[in-house]
């Protein structure tokens, strides 16, 4: 029909041309002729296209049919029998097998089972820029709070430069009869060394109950919005420290427990029981916890895109140490700065019992074209084992990032994660003049892990803790020069503000002098960190 209109409809200009010069009445009559002729085969074309759309609604609604009609149950066939071998042949014939994302992936011919290899590889390098390292009889700065032979105590004051496999994960996922999802990944790198291997994911979840999905056994349980963005499509190498230190109550990588998790048009829901780490030490009963989201899309279009949240962990019974261990339900929060190359962390809030811990927190992420906003805050909260005289300390944190695309691209919203995903490229890095995606970001975070911290010079007050107050100011810069290669350079500027922990009931927290330093003496201390991370992805 669009062939046939536009050629008509000149034949017509030149018929009405040729009446005007001639000015008979026969030539008019043959234009009026062509026009009724155009007329009748538009309504013709107009005919078979309803006719078309009919027949597709009806293909539309026998395959529904087909899909929903019981199977019927087909004779067995003979073990080594000409039919057997026939037919698997047919059905590796049928097999589907493709590239996806750069990831190999091997679908039946029905497409009810997949298998999909997947991985990522993330090799980190950093440089630390201290005040030179002295004597621990001069030189206070301190790590985890820990006894003698405490790697921390020694190393806080000179963090090691150096290039390690953040992650280094391999594994296998699909589908199993259109209703089961499941993965089985392993991780062989680690946090400031690499690991022999263990066991990352390794879950099976159904869908069958739409749009909820239940998952059973080692996963990684949204506990944030920073948690729910995958490793690989991070704006920066690390997590800001206060999502970190949510995640890590009841969430992170190879927890196992079973949970629920639910998506729609605008919004998205995670509800998970947990219980310890694949990697965990043994102990005498396994932590219980709770951790939940919430997310909506409060506001959205071809442009933009605004997320709110809310989310919660509640460790109901922290790992039970046994009753010879002091303390026997251990409980602490501490990380790294924003970097793991080396291990050290320099806040910690040190070991106390506690009967419950929670952590909430609010979120809200935004894009406008290839403008992106993100921010949590988050309160933290113990509650001592009875029978104590003591407070129940609360702490808290907050990040802000934001980035912008010069190239263009957008970091997409993903409503099932709740998150934004990093971008595509427009135009992939090749030596012919393609350039990939670059991106600026920006982030700041701050971590409060004091507790009635008393005066710097005194002794920490009873019931007190010193874990530390840590800002850090993040510039990042990453080139997507693919969807699936990635290069990131992060420069941190870290300022940490804590003070010896020493005091009654824990008069030597770091071992015997020089091991803990003065009493009320600052042990953080300021740097600076250049980071550069290599990546791909499949």
């Amino acid at each position: 029909m669009v062939r046939v209109i536009p050629a008509v409809t000149a034949a017509l200009i030149l018929c009405s041309g040729f009446a005007h010069a001639a000015g008979g009445d026969s030539v008019k009559e043959q234009l009026q002729a062509l026009t009724d002729a155009l007329a009748a085969q538009k309504a013709q074309l107009e005919a078979q296209q309803r006719q078309l759309e009919e027949q597709a609604r009806e293909i539309e609604r026998l395959r529904a049919a087909v899909d929903t009609a019981p199977a019927t149950p087909a004779a067995p066939l003979a073990p080594g029998s000409a039919a057997e071998v026939a037919a698997v042949h047919q059905d590796v014939d049928q097999a589907k097998i493709a590239m996806i994302n750069g990831r190999l992936a091997i679908t039946s011919s029905d497409g009810r089972s997949s298998i999909a290899i997947r991985g990522v590889a993330q090799l980190d390098m950093a440089h630390y820029d201290q005040s030179p390292p002295g004597s621990l009889t001069t030189d206070f700065r301190r790590g985890s709070v820990g006894a003698t032979g405490n790697r921390e105590t020694n190393a806080a004051g000179d963090l090691s430069d150096g290039a390690y496999f953040r992650r280094a994960r391999l594994g296998v996922e699909g589908l199993i009869n259109r209703d089961f999802n499941y993965r089985l990944l392993f991780e062989f790198g680690g946090a400031g060394v690499e690991a022999q291997g263990r066991i990352n994911d390794a879950w099976i979840n159904y869908t069958g109950f739409a749009p909820f999905a239940l998952y059973l056994g080692a996963f990684s349980p949204p506990a944030n919005m920073d948690d729910g963005t995958p490793p690989e499509e991070l704006v920066f190498i690390e997590r800001a420290t206060p999502s970190e230190l949510s995640r890590s109550l009841g969430g992170a990588d190879g927890r196992l427990g079973f949970g629920v998790r639910g998506s729609g048009t605008r919004w998205m829901s995670s509800l998970a029981l947990t219980s310890r780490t694949v990697g965990d030490a043994e102990v005498f009963d396994s932590q219980l916890a709770a951790v939940g989201r919430f997310g909506w899309l409060a506001a959205t279009s071809a442009d933009y895109n605004v997320h709110v949240g809310v989310n919660a962990t509640y460790v109901f019974q922290p790992p039970d140490q046994g009753v010879a261990a002091t303390p026997r339900y251990p409980t602490r929060l501490r990380d790294r700065p924003e970097i793991r190359v080396d291990s050290t962390r320099l806040i910690d809030t040190g070991s106390f019992d506690a009967d419950s811990i929670y952590s909430a927190g609010v979120e809200v992420g935004a894009n406008w074209k290839n403008g992106y906003l993100q921010a949590e805050n988050f309160w933290y909260g113990f509650e001592r084992r009875s029978p104590s005289t003591l407070g129940n300390p609360s702490f808290g944190g907050w990040y802000a990032q934001a980035s912008w695309i010069l190239t263009g691209e957008t970091r997409r919203y993903n409503m099932a994660n709740g998150s934004f995903s990093a971008p595509r490229p427009f135009v992939p890095f090749t030596m012919n003049g393609g350039r990939g995606a670059w991106e600026l970001a920006m982030r700041y975070s701050r971590t409060d892990l004091d507790h009635d911290a008393g005066l710097e010079g005194t002794a920490c007050p009873v019931g007190c803790i010193r874990g530390g107050v840590q800002d850090i100011w993040t510039l990042g810069v990453n080139w997507y020069l693919n969807p699936q290669v990635r290069l990131i350079f992060n420069y941190l500027r870290i300022d940490v503000d804590r003070l010896n922990p020493a005091g009654p009931g824990n008069t030597t927290p770091f071992g015997p002098a020089p091991g803990t330093p003065p009493i009320g003496v600052q042990i953080g201390q300021d740097l600076d960190v250049f980071a550069l991370r290599s990546q791909f992805s499949f």
